[in-house]
């Protein structure tokens, strides 16, 4: 049974009653601070932009785990460009 069902059903009985309503809500609403434009427009990037940043890390922590723990192959060489771009002319190699 849903809770609307149950409003329904409590409001025919009778018995149940609702709520008490907040009197004070328009007063806490505006003695909350108010942020600055610039604060909010940095929140928001910081927000859209974690996912994104997030994903970076976990394929750098891919790349080096891959390499250097399952290839066993030497630390200092997991992010040097002729390493990937060697492994790329071997995958897209004309055979």
């Amino acid at each position: 049974m849903s809770m609307a069902d149950e409003r329904v059903e409590n409001s025919n009985r009778g018995e149940g009653e609702d709520p008490p309503k907040r009197d004070g809500s328009k007063t806490k609403a505006k003695a909350k601070k108010q942020r600055s434009k610039g604060a909010n427009i940095t929140l928001w990037i910081l927000r859209k932009s974690i996912v994104p940043v997030i994903m970076v890390i976990m394929l750098i922590v891919g790349l080096y785990a891959g390499y250097v723990v399952l290839g066993k192959q030497p630390e200092d060489e997991v992010f040097s460009w002729s390493t990937w771009q060697h492994l790329y002319d071997l995958v897209f190699a004309d055979s």
